[in-house]
């Protein structure tokens, strides 16, 4: 059935956080609707409640946008969402919040299964504290995300109380706005307090099909011996939209996760760059060195950030592997070679997602991810070894 999506709001808008009211009106949203002879009517709606989802966004975001995701969030997982946007900028304190639901209905005007929203605008000095209105405002009893749509910033009080609410944070690194000093800010996080917070990172979700199809090169038994003779590693990309001269952070990623599944160790030879491709050294078990190149191609519109190709070499056998996005971005091409004596080819569908269908993905697990928190120290140590070469 084709559905669409509709979002009621309540004519509720209170000064300040008063749960109780809030809990009222969301309460009265759900009474069933009634006849002109005071009958019920027919039900429509099914209210459901599978989790507690905390959006926090600043002031400047798109707001169409956030609620055009939260919508396809809802369809795949409805339950309550708590929208705090923050005007950090403003001096003047303002502690406001209004409720509406959030359903999916049918093509024929039905409605079908319905979340529910809690809307929460703050500014001045109560940003700080605005987390102690959240908390009682959770549904007891049902996991907590926080989907952080800004930079994660260990000093940020705000962020850590919000953390300190949830079984898990979601981020976006391919929104960091510097994405050198903050995905090392984010390793250091991981780092110092791995039990602090479980975390999803879109952007990785992005890289699933890259992964999942390097390591599938690794299944046929003629190519698996040649895992252990690597020697070199070439990443094209494209270049982050924000700060062209930085690597982006897809590229650090999937060097890190190479780095960390091979056992691949930095060597400490002082990485170098002409501008254009940066050269690092990594020794892998038994004494081996890495080449890893990671090359800026030409920016290209609707690539921000992207991985454009992937390339592993063995060179003494005489050995490729290579993954890359064909042209109209819509398929990642496969080709392994040993010599002349193999030459396999493989074309693979790339799936567009939206954001909403990748966010949605990360709020059914919740368990660490402790391949993606290995990839991002191992991608931090590059990075440190480049900021003081």
């Amino acid at each position: 059935m084709e559905t669409q999506t509709h979002n009621s709001s309540a004519a509720v808008s209170v000064s300040g956080i008063d749960v109780g009211k809030l809990e009222k009106e969301l309460a009265a949203m759900w009474q069933p609707a009634k006849n002109e002879d005071g009958t019920v009517a027919e039900a429509g709606t099914t209210r459901v409640c599978v989790l507690n989802l905390i959006v926090y966004a600043a002031q400047q975001e798109d707001r169409a946008e956030i609620d055009q995701l939260l919508d396809e969030v809802t369809e795949q997982t409805p339950g309550r969402s708590i929208i705090l946007v923050a005007d950090r900028d403003s001096a003047d304190a303002k502690l406001e919040a209004y409720v509406s639901t959030r359903c999916q209905t049918s093509s024929r005007g039905a409605k079908q299964v319905c979340g529910e929203q809690i809307t929460i605008e703050a500014s001045g000095p109560v940003i700080e504290t605005v987390s102690t209105a959240i908390e009682p405002l959770l549904m007891p009893d049902m996991p907590v995300f926080l989907w952080w749509k800004d930079i994660p910033h260990y000093e940020d009080k705000l962020f850590n109380r919000l953390v300190g609410l949830a079984d898990r944070v979601v981020i976006d690194s391919l929104a960091f706005d510097h994405p050198h000093e903050d995905l090392l800010r984010l390793a250091e996080i991981i780092r110092t307090n791995p039990q602090f917070m479980l975390v999803s990172d879109l952007n990785w979700g992005r890289m699933t099909a890259w992964r999942s199809l390097v390591a599938s090169f690794w299944d046929v038994d003629d190519y698996r011996p040649l895992l252990d003779q690597i020697d070199t590693v070439i990443v094209e990309y494209d270049p982050p939209d924000v700060a062209h001269s930085a690597i982006a952070p897809q590229a650090l990623l999937i060097i890190g996760w190479l780095a960390s599944r091979l056992g691949w160790q930095f060597l400490g030879q002082a990485p170098h760059s002409d501008g254009q491709t940066t050269h690092f050294t990594l020794q892998a078990l038994g004494g081996r060195e890495v080449k890893i190149e990671l090359r800026a191609l030409p920016d290209r519109e609707g690539r921000d950030g992207w991985l454009a190709s992937l390339t592993l070499r063995a060179t003494q056998a005489g050995a490729e592997f290579r993954v890359a996005m064909n042209e109209a971005g819509t398929k990642l091409e496969t080709e392994a070679r040993i010599g002349d004596a193999h030459h396999v080819e493989r074309v693979v569908a790339y799936e567009q997602k939206t954001e909403g269908q990748r966010l949605s993905r990360e709020l059914g697990l919740l368990l660490r991810d402790r391949i993606y928190e290995a990839a991002v120290t191992a991608a931090a140590q590059l990075l440190a070894a480049l900021s003081q070469s």
